[in-house]
């Protein structure tokens, strides 16, 4: 997947709302799992549109959502985006 925006400021894979990491991991609750602390707070002013270009990046998915095929995401990009306690995909359209 290509297209993968992250709002999860203080995740240490979001690189100015890029995600970094080699794979994403969605539970069935739909929290992205991947999200490890940076232990940074950034600001909202370090986000950045997205390169033109970016590596592909596999997202493994539990969620009874439309997208899912088999435990793999097969949407053409997701967005995580931010709550009090954890990272979720709001992509998400349930079957």
């Amino acid at each position: 997947m290509f297209d993968l925006k992250c709002k999860r400021m203080n995740c240490k894979y979001n690189k100015a709302c890029n995600c970094s990491a080699g794979k994403i991991d969605v539970a069935s609750s739909t929290a992205c799992t991947t999200y490890v602390d940076s232990g940074y707070k950034k600001a909202k002013g370090d986000e950045t549109p997205q390169p033109p270009t970016r590596k592909n990046t596999a997202v493994k998915c539990k969620a009874d959502c439309l997208f899912n095929d088999n435990c793999t995401c097969k949407a053409n990009g997701i967005s995580v985006m931010t709550n009090d306690f954890q990272p979720e995909c709001c992509t998400f359209m349930p079957k």
